[in-house]
């Protein structure tokens, strides 16, 4: 890592742990970070996040579309990263559900995409049900790039969305915020 690199993390780690430590924290802070990001890139990396858009999520380190599909062992709904892009590839499609408080939920006919006991999981529901709280995301984007973003647990905070290079899901979702498997890029599909 370069000597301005190095710098600008150590930056970017002190001003997150002063965020926490101010009156209105978190969101505080990732909308400094939005405005900041807005007047480098130029570009809002959010510019598909619309309640009913639905979109598909495409990891910046398989460079594949995160998709629901079922587990050969357990036979139970799990996401990887190695979906395709398009219309044509319905398991990749997510419906973006937003929160008052400029927050968001995934769903795939209402299987959400959510952290839950530190793992990467799809949550099962139905249109009767509540949005489980363990799929709520807050949304960040990524300093200095017009269209990355990471998705960070609300319900579990400093966890976040992240898929290798083959796909799979990262061991351990508590990843440092500039690590290529944690950031995201967004498409419309509808």
């Amino acid at each position: 890592m370069s000597f301005l690199g190095n710098i600008s993390k150590k930056a970017v780690e002190k001003a997150y742990n002063l965020a926490s430590k101010v009156e209105g924290g978190r969101d505080y802070f990732t909308s400094a970070t939005h405005t900041v990001s807005s007047l480098v890139a130029g570009k809002n990396p959010r510019v598909y996040l619309k309640p009913g858009n639905v979109i598909q999520i495409i990891s910046r380190s398989s460079g594949r579309t995160i998709q629901i599909v079922v587990s050969q062992t357990t036979n139970q709904l799990i996401c990887d990263a190695i979906g395709g892009t398009g219309a044509y590839y319905p398991n990749a499609h997510w419906l973006v559900v937003c929160t008052k408080n400029g927050h968001y939920y995934f769903h795939n006919n209402y299987n959400y995409l959510a952290i839950k006991d530190g793992e990467i999981v799809i949550i099962p529901s139905s249109i009767n049900e509540k949005s489980p709280v363990e799929a709520e995301f807050l949304v960040q984007d990524v300093l200095g790039s017009a269209q990355a973003i990471y998705f960070e647990s609300v319900h579990m905070p400093g966890y976040f969305l992240g898929f290798n290079e083959d796909g799979n899901p990262s061991n351990a979702p508590k990843i440092q915020r500039k690590d290529r498997s944690s950031q995201f890029e967004t498409h419309i599909v509808s």
